[in-house]
């Protein structure tokens, strides 16, 4: 079995990428969880999880661009790694100018850079999402694929119809925009809906809930609600399960091997299960 994959401007990225959030301390659970995090993700963890992340098929990471992470993949990658990196820009209050920041996280070449959904959702509700026009402009003068987060299914409706120009969006699956750190389960159709409508491929987020959902559970949900051509990314953290990263991949694997969910992927480039 293999994890497929899609294509966002010219790259090919398995439909499960790794996402960072573990890395960065965010838990989305308690302060003490977050700094459980802190403490156990070193460098050297960190390049642990990726390597575990290539071996099983797992060709990308989205990840925050803080200075901590791009540190520690340029080691990774000089260490022989080959991990792709999907750059989440940080909140608006971490730099003071985003042009600037950009010039910093292409120093580390990433594939695709996108805008933090807490900042377009932000921005949003006070009727200044046009001001990331020049900040995507940017991102492609840049020469890297350009995209938007967003926690809010409205917002994605809202910037694929007035067309800003994007390669992908990153939309989560739970609305934190109204409801903070409330996962309720109605959230993810109103996402699923807007995933649907939108021919962009699109990255879903939260599919897990920040580990509060059973994952073969919610990776079915949301494979069998989002596009074939989208992708979910998904925080694993190993310190108290160290084979998670493992058993996703084998479980995103199989399922999309399934007759209801195969047929659309390309499997071009990816990883082999026996």
């Amino acid at each position: 079995m293999k994890i497929p994959t899609i294509s966002i401007a010219s790259h090919r990225i398995t439909r499960l990428i790794i996402g960072g959030n573990p890395y960065s301390g965010i838990s989305h659970h308690s302060p003490a969880a977050s700094k459980a995090m802190e403490d156990y993700y070193t460098t050297h963890q960190i390049m642990a999880d990726l390597r575990q992340a290539e071996e099983n098929g797992i060709n990308t990471v989205l990840a925050r661009a803080d200075r901590h992470i791009m540190r520690t993949l340029n080691e990774y990658w000089n260490a022989g790694g080959t991990i792709q990196w999907i750059a989440q820009t940080p909140k608006d209050t971490e730099y003071a100018n985003l042009d600037d920041y950009l010039q910093i996280i292409a120093r580390y070449r990433p594939i695709a850079i996108y805008h933090h959904g807490g900042t377009t959702d932000k921005l949003y509700s006070e009727g200044r999402l046009g001001s990331l026009r020049d900040g995507l402009k940017r991102i492609r003068d840049l020469g890297y694929a350009a995209g938007l987060g967003t926690h809010d299914p409205q917002v994605l409706k809202y910037c694929y119809t007035e067309g800003y120009d994007v390669d992908f969006y990153v939309c989560a699956l739970y609305n934190h925009t109204k409801h903070r750190e409330l996962y309720l389960p109605d959230d993810r159709y109103a996402a699923f809906a807007a995933i649907q409508a939108i021919p962009i491929p699109i990255i879903a987020i939260k599919v897990l809930a920040a580990g509060r959902n059973e994952p073969r559970d919610a990776f079915q949900l949301a494979l069998e609600n989002i596009k074939p051509t989208d992708a979910m990314a998904v925080g694993m953290y190993t310190q108290f399960q160290p084979d998670q990263i493992r058993e996703n991949a084998w479980t995103v694997a199989k399922l999309v091997s399934e007759p209801k969910l195969s047929g659309f992927e390309d499997l071009q480039d990816s990883r082999e299960y026996s």
